[in-house]
Formats: structure tokens, C-alpha cells, sequence
């Protein structure tokens, strides 16, 4: 096991994606990347009135991970 940063990209509250980076510069230059997107747009709340958008947010966390199994960039 060795540690590593997990970039964890969502989707309002959906989990899009999880990719890991042996460097937290690397991992937080792309979660920067990320949050400064605008939202998806299209989206209709529950009445079917107001249109909404759901916005992308990526957060950095340390993991540990098997770098035999898990691609690690």
C-alpha cells in the first residue's frame, strides 16, 4: 500500500470519478481546474418550472491505495 492523493470528481452530489496522483500539486491543479467550470445547465427541478444546473466540484483527499492494482498517475 502506498499513499496517494485521490482526486474525487462529482457532479452536485453524484460521484463522477476517482483518479489517484502520487503528488498533491499535481492532484490540486486539476481539482482547481475543475471547480472554476460552470455548471451543466438543462437541468428541470422537481415542479418542471425553473431550470437548474448542477455544478462540478473536485476535492483532493489522501488515500492509500495498491499501486499494482490501481493506475496511479
Amino acid at each position: 500500500m502506498e499513499l496517494v492523493f485521490a482526486l474525487i470528481t462529482y457532479l452536485g452530489v453524484q460521484k463522477l470519478d476517482t483518479s489517484y496522483f502520487r503528488s498533491i500539486d499535481d492532484c490540486m491543479y486539476f481539482a482547481v481546474r475543475i471547480n472554476k467550470n460552470v455548471g451543466v445547465p438543462n437541468r428541470v427541478d422537481d415542479g418542471g418550472q425553473t431550470p437548474m444546473s448542477r455544478h462540478y466540484k473536485a476535492v483532493c483527499e489522501p488515500s492509500k491505495v495498491n499501486v499494482k492494482d490501481v493506475k496511479v498517475y
